[in-house]
C-alpha cells in the first residue's frame, strides 16, 4: 500500500507500507530543526547572539525557507552589524513571504531609531495621519492613578493640544477595582478638556508587548501606521522598539521629566539587544517551535503555501507511529 510520508523539516514523498500499517507516517530529519530554533531563541534571550545565529544557520541548512528562522537571522545579524547576512536573509524572506520581510525591515529600522531616541519633554509637530499614543502605567490597588501615570497624561495632553487634529490613543489593561489604566486615562483627559471623540482606549493589554500589538490593531483599523509615542524616559526606547515590531512606526517621542538626565545617551551594544528581543516578541515571531510547526521545505510561492496547509492537515489527522 502506498502512503504519504512526511519528513519533519524535509520533503513529502510516496512510501510503500505493509498491510495494516497507518496511512500516514512522519519521519524525522537527522538534524533537529525545532531544537535548533529553540536553542537559538534561548541564546538570543541570554544575549549570546553569535551562538543563536550559529544555531539558526544550522537550522536553515535543512529548512532553508522557514520564515521565522529567516526573520531571526536578519534581526540578529543586524545586531552584529553583519549586513551581508542580514540582507541575504531579507532577500530570501522576501521570496518566501513578502509581508514578513516588510515587517522585519520595519522592525530593524525601528529598533535602530528607538535606540537613538533622546528623551524630550517638549511637544513635537505631529505628522499628517499620525496618532498620539500614551502608554499606561499600573494603577494602585484602589484603582487610582500613580503619579508617573499622571505625568504621562500631562505630557500627552500637552502634545494633544499642540496637535489639535491628531487622534489620541490611551493604552493599558490590568484593572484594579474594576478600572483599567486606559479607562482611567481617558477620564482624566476628558476632565482636562480633551474631546471624548478624539480618544480611543486599548484596555486589554498587560505588558508593553501587548500594548504595541493591540494598539497597532486599533491604529490599522483607522488606516494609521505612524505614532507619536508618549511615556517615561526609562520606557520610551523599549516602547518604540515594541511598536516597530508590531508594525507601527514611531515618528516622534515625548516623555515625562522623571530621571530625564539618566537617559539622554542613546543605547548601544547589549542594551540594544534587550529592546531588539522584545521587538521580536511584538512581531509575534514564535519563541519556541515543535515538530508540528515545521512545514515541508518546498520553497516559496503558491506550491509551498498549499503544501504547508496540506501538511498541517496531515499532522492533525495522522498517526505519529
Amino acid at each position: 500500500m502506498a502512503a504519504l510520508a512526511v519528513g519533519v523539516g524535509g520533503g513529502i514523498g510516496l512510501a510503500t507500507l505493509p498491510a495494516g500499517s497507518p496511512t500516514i507516517v512522519r519521519t524525522a530529519d537527522a538534524v533537529d530543526a525545532p531544537g535548533l530554533y529553540n536553542s537559538a531563541q534561548k541564546k538570543f534571550a541570554a544575549r549570546d547572539i553569535p551562538g543563536g545565529l550559529a544555531d539558526i544557520k544550522s537550522m536553515l541548512a535543512v529548512t532553508a525557507n522557514d520564515p521565522d528562522a529567516l526573520a531571526l537571522q536578519a534581526v540578529w545579524a543586524d545586531q552584529e552589524t553583519d549586513t551581508a547576512t542580514r540582507d541575504a536573509a531579507l532577500t530570501k524572506l522576501t521570496s518566501v513571504r513578502a509581508s514578513a520581510a516588510t515587517q522585519i525591515r520595519g522592525l530593524i529600522d525601528g529598533v535602530t531609531a528607538a535606540a537613538a531616541i533622546v528623551p524630550s519633554t517638549s511637544p513635537v509637530v505631529t505628522p499628517t495621519n499620525a496618532a498620539i499614543v500614551i502608554l499606561g502605567y499600573g494603577l494602585r490597588p484602589n484603582g487610582t492613578m500613580a503619579p508617573e501615570l499622571v505625568k504621562r497624561l500631562e505630557a500627552g495632553l500637552a502634545q494633544a493640544q499642540a496637535s489639535p487634529t491628531a487622534p489620541v490613543f490611551v493604552t493599558g489593561g490590568v484593572p484594579k477595582k474594576g478600572i483599567t489604566e486606559a479607562a482611567a486615562m481617558k477620564k482624566w483627559l476628558v476632565g482636562k478638556g480633551l474631546e471624548d471623540s478624539r480618544i480611543t482606549t486599548e484596555d486589554k493589554s498587560d505588558s508593553t508587548v501587548s500594548n504595541a500589538q493591540n494598539t497597532t490593531e486599533l491604529l490599522r483599523a483607522r488606516g494609521i501606521s505612524e505614532a507619536v509615542l508618549v511615556t517615561s524616559p526609562d520606557h520610551i526606547r523599549r516602547g518604540a522598539a515594541n511598536f516597530a515590531g508590531a508594525g507601527t512606526k514611531v515618528v516622534a517621542a515625548v516623555t515625562t521629566s522623571t530621571n530625564l538626565s539618566r537617559f539622554l545617551k542613546p543605547l548601544t551594544g547589549t542594551s540594544v539587544a534587550g529592546i531588539r528581543y522584545e521587538a521580536t516578541r511584538s512581531a509575534k515571531i514564535p519563541v519556541t517551535k515543535t515538530a508540528a510547526d515545521m512545514l515541508p521545505d518546498t520553497g516559496p510561492g503558491l506550491i509551498g503555501d498549499l503544501a504547508g496547509r496540506f501538511f498541517q492537515e496531515l499532522v492533525k489527522g495522522g498517526s505519529s507511529k
